[in-house]
């Protein structure tokens, strides 16, 4: 006589099957996050290489009154109508930008981004430039430029003081160990993970 599961042989089989695949699933996230880490600094790197051209080329760097969207106007066929005289010294394009990678407002979408009309997941540009006397230095890179995005959860955060917005745009506030270090480094900017930087899941150039 053939004898079936008895009903706690079956509980003992779905609970397995259950934990084996929360286990793969995790996996899974957390390679797909990595990769798309590793593709925000390539493309960060990228861009680094095509500011250093159009630098070279016009004596300045691209201007940043729209963010991501100025910059990807002047590296890309864009720049050469919108970099003045014919003798500017222009001679892009020096990044050529896929579909998917700019939005509906012509900003430059992070690998995290949810559509064409995501404002959220996207890379933020900020520079010292001749175009504009009144500008104020990155915050970071102060004779240069700053370049990041805001990882996975799409936000700087904020550090709860009020008349404090410029230091909230440039920190992931998000109280996560997002960089598995052992420390939420970006609450204390002198605290014992200062050596990464207290960004957490923002990727950036410096």
């Amino acid at each position: 006589m053939e004898k079936g599961f008895t009903l706690v042989e079956l509980i003992v089989v779905i609970a397995v099957v259950a934990i084996l695949s929360g286990i793969a699933v995790i996996n899974f996230l957390k390679v797909t996050e990595k990769a798309k880490r590793a593709e925000a600094k390539s493309f960060i790197a990228g861009l680094q290489t095509a500011i250093s051209m159009y630098k070279l080329d016009i004596g300045h760097y691209p201007p940043d009154n729209k963010s991501s969207a100025s910059l990807r106007e002047a590296l890309s066929l864009e720049g050469k109508d919108s970099s003045g005289e014919e003798d500017s010294g222009w001679a892009g394009p020096y990044v050529e930008f896929k579909d998917n990678q700019v939005n509906d407002y012509g900003e430059l979408l992070d690998p995290w981004r949810q559509g064409k009309d995501d404002r959220k997941h996207i890379y933020v540009y900020d520079a010292i430039t001749d175009v504009d006397t009144c500008i104020t230095a990155p915050f970071h890179n102060r004779n240069s430029y700053d370049i990041y995005c805001k990882g996975f959860d799409g936000k700087t955060g904020t550090d709860d003081v009020d008349d404090n917005e410029f230091m909230d745009g440039n920190y992931s506030q998000n109280k996560v160990d997002d960089d598995l270090d052992g420390f939420v480094d970006e609450l204390d900017p002198n605290g014992p993970g200062m050596a990464n930087g207290y960004l957490e899941d923002d990727i950036n150039n410096w």
